[in-house]
């Protein structure tokens, strides 16, 4: 694996990585998030980087983001004698507890290469604390067996939703390079789903699946473009989303389905009663821990 922390974007949050690998490695250790799947994701890093540097650690799931009242803010249980490290997706706690430490989106400036522009974005949990948890278990089994989605929290927050996130095109093709994921256009993928697409046609995707490798670039690019074109109306679908379903869908190499596909199944099945939530997001941790893989069956 390449050095994720040497990517531009983490300049500006080397000392909040520092700290957090600081933290990690307190006596009676607590890690504390909600049950969503972008926090579980983060809370996969940080239990595999502990667990390949054999730190003990316990964890504590709380009920999910929209379970919990917008003005409770105060959610870091007050344990003498523990340390909490708390995941915060949603950017809402706060604390002055000396022994509590939380890992929220951070705002930074990038520049892509070949550009002097600046943009801006956030840094999102679950891409802190896979440079974390790098940091931490640098040749860990577990800790490279989730490199693959490291970039999956930037998918799930809403920047997409506007504009390009530059967060996520960095990492992305960062992870691309180094053979982490493969980036392909949406009819490479065996088992993609289309759903994320309201006004698209599964039964167009199968057939132009059937043909795509009887074709020659400029006859895809055609296809896929006169494939697309319906769909640039699609309502709450933004032109940065639909370019990345259609022509970029990240992929660990070797598997059927695409990660926005994964994620996506993920969310619909994540239960919507709080005490079902909890217990699924930590059987969906403990997956993680024990295959590296996210599954949407966690029974």
């Amino acid at each position: 694996m390449n050095d994720l922390r040497k990517a531009p974007l983490f300049a500006s949050l080397d000392d909040v990585i520092n700290d957090a690998v600081a933290f990690l490695q307190s006596d009676s250790l607590l890690l504390v998030t909600t049950a969503d799947l972008a926090s579980v994701l983060a809370l996969g890093f940080l239990e595999s980087a502990l667990l390949d540097r054999g730190i003990s650690y316990s964890r504590r799931i709380l009920p999910p983001n929209s379970h919990i009242p917008p003005d409770e803010v105060d959610l870091i249980p007050k344990q003498s004698g523990i340390n909490v490290l708390f995941v915060d997706p949603w950017n809402r706690v706060e604390t002055s507890m000396e022994n509590a430490f939380i890992i929220a989106p951070k705002p930074v400036e990038v520049e892509f290469r070949n550009s002097s522009t600046s943009r801006r974005g956030r840094v999102d949990a679950v891409l802190q604390c896979a440079v974390i948890a790098s940091v931490l278990a640098t040749n860990g089994s577990r800790t490279k067996r989730c490199r693959p989605y490291a970039g999956c929290g930037q998918w799930l927050m809403e920047s997409l939703d506007t504009t390009i996130d530059p967060i996520h095109t960095i990492v992305r093709d960062f992870l691309r390079d180094e053979g982490t994921i493969q980036v392909l256009p949406l009819p490479e993928i065996p088992d993609a789903s289309v759903d994320m697409m309201p006004l698209a046609s599964p039964r167009r995707l199968k057939r132009l699946q059937k043909l795509w490798m009887e074709m020659d670039a400029p006859t895809r690019a055609q296809a896929l473009s006169e494939f697309s074109l319906p769909l640039l109306s699609s309502e709450g679908l933004s032109t940065a989303r639909l370019e990345e379903l259609i022509w970029k869908r990240m992929r660990i190499p070797n598997e059927s389905t695409d990660l926005a596909t994964s994620l996506y199944r993920l969310t619909k099945a994540w239960p919507e009663q709080a005490d079902a939530a909890v217990l699924h997001a930590g059987r969906l941790a403990d997956e993680i821990l024990k295959t590296g893989r996210l599954t949407s069956s966690t029974d």
